[in-house]
């Protein structure tokens, strides 16, 4: 099987082919292959396989980027505007405990967050060390 080629089997709404899917900056084409149509399971396949190959051949390797680059540039940006950094109240605890976090990968299948307690370092504080520790977090980056 190709990656970007998946089967699918609905019963309940007698689908039954296979669905391809490609994604380049942003933009995502994909088709389903149904057995009825192409009168059978390994025709639909078949002909699955070569709309996957035209499309990949059409659009080009995807652009790899940094893993660095991935973290600075995607992703949503919170209250903060920052990539990482979050601003937290956890409710669990009387009284409430208020936050400000950052949250990095300094490799791959790693996590590593660190907090700053507002109470402690008033708000404005906080914040910017937060920004700082995930600064210095990507910089680490593998």
């Amino acid at each position: 099987m190709i990656p970007g080629i998946a089967r699918i089997d609905q019963p309940s709404h007698r689908t039954h082919g296979f669905f391809v899917r490609i994604s380049r900056q942003g933009k995502t084409y994909s088709g389903f292959f149904s057995d009825k149509k192409f009168g059978g399971q390994e025709r639909a396949l078949t002909v699955a396989q070569d709309y996957y190959l035209k499309l990949k051949k059409l659009l080009g390797v995807p652009q790899k980027r940094a893993r660095r680059l991935r973290v600075k540039n995607g992703g949503r940006r919170g209250k903060s505007g920052i990539i990482g950094v979050q601003r937290v109240i956890n409710r669990k605890s009387r009284p409430w405990r208020k936050y400000w976090v950052a949250a990095w990968s300094p490799e791959l299948g790693v996590y590593r967050k660190k907090q700053f307690s507002i109470r402690k370092f008033g708000e404005k504080t906080a914040k910017q060390l937060a920004i700082r520790a995930r600064r210095a977090g990507v910089r680490n980056m593998k």
